[in-house]
């Protein structure tokens, strides 16, 4: 099958990272997707994904580069994505 079954969130590999980590997800159905990076104060680091997109197995590579293109610091960073009425967060760190 091409489709996955349900939604899923991957945790990112490699981690910890040092230039970039990859982080794969499912979706079963069509969906507006967002999947954003927080820091751990809870603020908004960078957003990867913000748009609608069709059913399959996604893939989405962060360079550790924020909104405003700086490197972000060395830390523990969250990821969650938000599609239809699926919630999840995961934990991943930055190592320079």
């Amino acid at each position: 099958s091409t489709r996955p079954s349900s939604y899923s969130l991957s945790q990112n590999y490699p981690n910890p990272f040092n230039a970039a980590t990859t982080i794969d997800f499912n979706l079963p159905q069509a969906s507006f997707v967002k999947l954003d990076i927080y820091n751990v104060l809870g603020q908004k680091v960078k957003s990867l994904v913000n748009e609608k997109l069709i059913a399959g197995y996604k893939r989405v590579t962060w360079d550790g580069i924020n909104e405003n293109g700086q490197t972000v610091a060395t830390g523990v960073y969250f990821y969650r994505i938000q599609a239809d009425r699926f919630n999840e967060t995961k934990k991943m760190v930055m190592l320079k």
